[in-house]
């Protein structure tokens, strides 16, 4: 490959996994979870913790580490307030057929006076020539949080 062209792919990988991310929360927003587990690897996990993200103490809310499993706990939630998130100071860092990127997550939660805020940590792997997330931690920040 020629360093034009890794170039290229490099700048691809950042938009692709710019617009996974972004799929995952446009899904979160119109109420669309039988849709989120594709997002993912079939052993992919997915995680929700309370804490801070840079700092080693935090509880863990949920852990699910399978596409079935994913979609099990997003499920039942359809039809019910959801966020509407917005995310932020988005970063990715591509290596080859690997990613981590890392962002922001402001949201209302619909048909509610409750507030979400917190952090996105990603780990992105590429197959076939398409992006999907083998991790995904969302850290909620409790003093900016209601709930």
């Amino acid at each position: 490959m020629t360093d034009l062209a890794r170039r290229i792919d490099h700048v691809e990988a950042r938009f692709e996994i710019a617009d996974l991310i972004h799929s995952y929360a446009r899904y979160i927003r119109r109420d669309e979870p039988e849709n989120v587990a594709q997002l993912f690897l079939p052993d992919g996990s997915f995680e929700i913790r309370d804490g801070h993200p840079d700092r080693p103490d935090y509880t863990v809310r949920s852990l699910h580490k399978s596409r079935s499993e994913i979609n099990e706990h997003l499920a039942p939630n359809k039809g019910k307030p959801h966020p509407v998130p917005l995310i932020r100071n988005l970063i990715v860092e591509v290596d080859g057929d690997t990613a981590v990127a890392n962002c922001v997550m402001d949201a209302t939660i619909y048909g509610t006076a409750h507030r979400i805020q917190g952090e996105y940590r990603d780990h992105c792997r590429r197959v076939d020539g398409r992006w999907y997330f083998k991790s995904r931690i969302y850290t909620i920040y409790a003093g900016a949080s209601s709930l």
